[in-house]
């Protein structure tokens, strides 16, 4: 399994979360799940964006 690296941006400032995963599209849905998670938490706008692999 691979551990894929995604960069979210809040505004209290960017934090780094790393998925572990069997693809890449495994990893982006579990970040979608993610995202979708901490905004309805926060009720505030994230962005997402994908940082690289750690293999």
């Amino acid at each position: 399994m691979n551990q894929y690296i995604f960069l979210l941006r809040e505004p209290v400032g960017p934090k780094e979360v790393m998925i572990e995963a069997t693809g890449m599209l495994d990893a982006f849905n579990q970040a979608k799940e993610l995202l979708s998670k901490t905004m309805r938490e926060t009720s505030s706008q994230i962005e997402i964006q994908f940082k690289g692999i750690v293999y």
